[in-house]
């Protein structure tokens, strides 16, 4: 049996890679649009998910 640090080490590690906005913003995704695209954030992780939509958007930004 794995001991209680390891364990929770390892949740901790999961919990963190599955918020990663770089890692998992391209599943939730819409559609691109005719139009053009303007992204609105708010919040402490809005810098971090504008950041990774830009890496993974193929289109025009504007905001």
């Amino acid at each position: 049996m794995t001991d209680p640090k390891t364990f929770l080490t390892s949740i901790f590690n999961a919990a963190v890679a599955a918020a990663d906005p770089e890692k998992t913003i391209r599943n939730h995704l819409p559609a691109k649009p005719k139009g053009r695209t303007i992204v609105i954030g708010a919040g402490k992780g809005s810098a971090q998910m504008a950041a990774a939509f830009e890496k993974v958007w193929d289109g025009p930004i504007d905001g």
